[in-house]
């Protein structure tokens, strides 16, 4: 078993589209060459399924990074960046900038909800049970602190493209990391966090890979 976190890459356009597909319009020229990187860098690597937010940017980038190998993708609401207030949205930039502002002086303690949107445990609330349907749809189900993998699963490769937001909580709640207000975790455009599982008495427990710096 393996699992890939991918952060997608630089966006372009309104954040929150929903797009059909294909994607496009969704990243920037920029974004969309980070996408392409991605997609060379990951050539050699199995994948055999692959899971991504509904919103464009991160499609966009699972479609350039795995369309090609014919990969099925599978948009699966709940995996989402982290949402504002709706009443929000239409807020001038200086009025949001300054909310944010005000929230950063805060300690993190102090931020567990705060106005601007959604808090820390209503994130966990709607990521966490849409990871675990994604993966129990492919055959992959978290029991008794770790995963049981359906027969035929045990060497599979599953990607996941999401946003920095979702993505912390994906990677906190799969490594048994407290849920926290500040992130624990940074990933980069287009970043890769490899998450490799160990089996005992027929139970996959998960450890983040860190390989060396590439020469």
């Amino acid at each position: 078993m393996k699992l890939l976190l991918i952060r997608h890459g630089q966006m372009a356009g309104d954040p929150y589209l929903c797009p059909d597909r294909p994607v496009s319009g969704c990243l920037s020229p920029e974004g969309v060459a980070q996408a392409q990187a991605l997609r060379d860098e990951l050539a050699s690597t199995r994948i055999d399924a692959a899971f991504s937010s509904p919103y464009g940017r991160a499609l966009q980038t699972a479609e350039i990074a795995f369309a090609e190998r014919g990969v099925p993708i599978t948009i699966v609401p709940g995996l989402e960046e982290w949402k504002p207030d709706p009443a929000l949205r239409d807020v001038t930039s200086t009025v949001f900038e300054a909310m944010q502002a005000r929230d950063r002086e805060r300690y993190a303690e102090e931020t567990w909800k705060t106005e601007q949107g959604e808090g820390a445990f209503d994130v966990y609330a709607r990521v966490v049970p849409a990871l675990l349907g994604a993966l129990a749809s492919f055959g992959w189900h978290h029991r008794m602190g770790g995963w049981i993998p359906d027969p035929g699963t045990e060497e599979a490769t599953v990607a996941i493209t999401a946003h920095g937001g979702s993505l912390n909580v994906m990677l906190a709640f799969i490594l048994g990391v407290a849920p926290f207000p500040v992130g624990r975790f940074s990933f980069a455009l287009t970043g890769v966090a490899t998450i490799g599982f160990t089996e005992r008495h027929g139970i996959y427990y998960p450890a983040l890979s860190l390989q060396t710096p590439a020469s």
